[in-house]
């Protein structure tokens, strides 16, 4: 047994013997074996649904970093549900791909099975006044940095704002499960590690190659960088004019 092994269980004897305690399961880079001198040991901790509480914490043990969370049943399913409908299928991924550590009562099994479920399930679009919305804020800070760059001022603040608004877009419009943006670069370049991070649906290689070469590009070159992004993931949401932009929805009167 590895010394985080023997931390890990350490740490989980403070909860097994709780009687509300239910199972729990190992996540991230220690789950997968990516874990680095930077990585944490990552624990969901799953309790009875008439626990009160639910709590996220962090503690040394051994002088590895525990980060874990306690959520009764109920809170995890809502989490699920809630992260199927927003494309950020992060519950899913922890219970469908973590390591089950305990299972008392074969709740996590269940969890384990839900989580299977949704990963292969299609996600539903967002609505046309969700995207027509976010394309008039993608239009908005391109235009802020066009300015920006005109006028002579640093822009690699609204840049990289701009880019990380136009990597969510993309992955809303094309219906894919969003992935960890600060592991996004070897995902889409290392099929070895996007296979460990089990994420199979990726976008096409001309966004990947235009995303990198907005990571890449010198100075000089990245306002034309980010317009090639900019313009690839606008068509890809269906095309935008600023000049007929609208968008209306009902609303419930009180």
């Amino acid at each position: 047994m590895q010394k985080w092994e023997k931390a890990l269980n350490k740490f989980m004897q403070r909860y097994v013997n709780k009687p509300w305690f239910e199972g729990a399961v190992l996540c991230g880079s220690y789950s997968t074996g990516n874990q680095n001198k930077f990585s944490d040991i990552d624990v969901v901790i799953v309790g009875s649904n008439d626990l009160g509480w639910q709590e996220k914490s962090n503690c040394y043990v051994d002088g590895f970093l525990m980060e874990y969370t306690i959520n009764p049943i109920y809170k995890v399913k809502e989490f699920m549900e809630s992260g199927f409908e927003r494309h950020r299928l992060i519950d899913q991924n922890m219970y469908a791909y973590g390591v089950i550590l305990y299972d008392k009562h074969g709740e996590i099994k269940k969890l384990h099975q839900q989580a299977v479920r949704d990963t292969k399930k299609k996600l539903k679009p967002f609505s046309k006044y969700s995207n027509d919305f976010t394309k008039y804020h993608l239009w908005d800070k391109y235009d802020e940095l066009k300015s920006l760059h005109n006028d002579g001022f640093h822009t690699d603040l609204v840049y990289w704002t701009l880019v990380n608004m136009l990597i969510e877009a993309y992955y809303n419009f094309n219906c894919l499960p969003h992935v960890s943006w600060s592991k996004i670069e070897k995902i889409l370049t290392n099929k070895e590690f996007a296979k460990r991070y089990h994420a199979d649906k990726l976008p096409d290689k001309k966004f990947t190659n235009l995303l990198m070469g907005c990571f890449d590009a010198k100075q000089k070159d990245k306002m034309s960088a980010i317009t090639k992004l900019y313009n690839y993931v606008m068509k890809s949401g269906g095309g935008f004019e600023i000049g007929q932009f609208k968008a209306r929805r009902k609303i419930e009167k009180q």
